[in-house]
């Protein structure tokens, strides 16, 4: 038996997922992927930090070695568990705007893959995913779709085109920031502006500006380790890129077996939680809210 869940992750602080080797003048870049520059956390970075989400809730030794396996030692080699930890692919990324603070982007090859996931999961009924040309951008019929016109994102200047025809007529990224303010963010008191703010401002824009957007608008800083006995400079400046607050990204889990008490301490563990994933914890950085959207059970 075969239980698939969908694990949305909403970031509270910038994050960190770090890669393995420095990119140009970035001492200590994000994780993305090789064809499309796309941010994301790789499954292994993430499943360590459910194993120490985890650790902390308490769980005894038998759970964690029966869901994310035991540890390898000189002795033993170890044994996978029963959780299959995917990607966390991006889902949708806020950049500032010149109208209302700021607004999330997302393209089509983010909801392709989001909408793949669901089918993963076993459900079906998502929305017509949107098609804007490839210097363009699509927009719902709200504060954005006014008049098809063109608008400030970031470091880019983009013609947004409203859904045509009446009230009735199909308004797929209106339909899109619906599902991912109730599934990705949830309107619990402390999320709902954020809820909200996303049915309003979810933009779904073409490969150019999309590639430029997840270039520009990451966050950077530079920092310096001090000696620890001196106010003296002991290593840097390095630079470090992160992921800015309001980053959604979601990732497939697989739990195999017939343990239905699993299912229920993943839901526990990960449903409406804060989790800490990536580096730069003392500092702050990698917070998310994580929610589970339920599948099905396969044979």
């Amino acid at each position: 038996m075969t239980t698939s869940l969908l694990l949305y992750l909403y970031a509270e602080s910038p994050l960190h997922p770090g890669a393995a080797g420095s990119d140009g003048v970035l001492d200590l870049p994000i994780q993305r992927e090789s064809s499309t520059n796309y941010p994301l956390i790789w499954g292994q970075s993430l499943k360590g930090a459910l194993r120490q989400a985890a650790r902390d809730a308490k769980w005894n030794d038998e759970h964690l070695n029966q869901v994310f396996g035991s540890e390898a030692s000189d002795e033993d080699e170890g044994r996978p568990g029963s959780l299959t930890v995917g990607d966390a692919q991006l889902v949708a990324f806020p950049v500032p705007t010149l109208r209302r603070s700021f607004a999330w982007v997302t393209s089509r090859l983010a909801l392709s893959r989001l909408a793949r996931k669901y089918a993963v999961i076993g459900r079906g009924g998502v929305p017509a995913i949107p098609n804007p040309g490839d210097s363009e951008g699509s927009c719902g019929r709200g504060v954005w779709g006014q008049a098809s016109k063109e608008e400030v994102l970031g470091p880019c200047l983009v013609r947004l085109r409203r859904p045509g025809g009446g009230s009735d007529a199909p308004d797929p990224v209106t339909d899109w920031a619906k599902l991912l303010a109730a599934d990705a963010v949830g309107y619990a008191d402390h999320l709902s502006p954020f809820a909200s703010k996303l049915t309003e401002d979810l933009l779904v824009v073409g490969s150019e500006p999309m590639s430029v957007l997840l270039r520009e608008c990451t966050e950077y800083a530079v920092r310096v380790q001090l000696h620890s006995k001196r106010k003296q400079v002991a290593n840097g400046p390095f630079t470090s890129e992160y992921l800015p607050a309001e980053t959604i990204l979601a990732a497939v889990l697989t739990l195999r077996g017939e343990d239905k008490n699993a299912v229920q301490r993943l839901r526990e563990l990960l449903d409406h939680s804060l989790l800490q994933v990536g580096g730069d914890e003392s500092l702050g950085k990698g917070l998310v809210w994580t929610r589970l959207v339920e599948g099905g059970r396969r044979g």
